[in-house]
């Protein structure tokens, strides 16, 4: 089985070690990958998938503790994988998916610290 290259993995992983200017750069390009910026921009879908995390990725957990339907939480799941080309549903998605939305708020914090 061939494994995805994901250099955002070593990304994340310096950002625990340090941010540095250079690393903030790095970042800040990955999330202006226009499916990235399309998904972040997407605040019900970022909702969506932030609740779905909380809840273990279980669907019918996730649509009782959000109060919708479950055929909608399965729509916005889909829309997710059209966007991103990643299926929340499978774990090393769900795992990229968190570290996009992760990146992004440590960018978003940096932002708010530096400017």
């Amino acid at each position: 089985m061939k494994t995805k290259e994901q250099p955002h993995l070593k990304l994340f992983s310096d950002v625990l070690h340090g941010l540095t200017d250079e690393k903030y750069v790095q970042m800040e390009h990955l999330l202006n990958d226009e499916q990235i910026r399309q998904f972040l921009l997407d605040h019900e879908l970022v909702e969506t998938v932030e609740k779905f995390f909380e809840n273990n990725l279980n669907v019918c957990q996730t649509s009782k503790k959000t109060f919708m339907h479950r055929n909608t939480l399965l729509y916005r799941i889909e829309k997710v994988k059209k966007i991103l080309g990643l299926d929340v549903r499978k774990f090393e998605d769900a795992i990229t998916i968190k570290i996009i939305l992760s990146l992004n708020e440590i960018v978003r914090k940096w932002k708010l610290f530096t400017f």
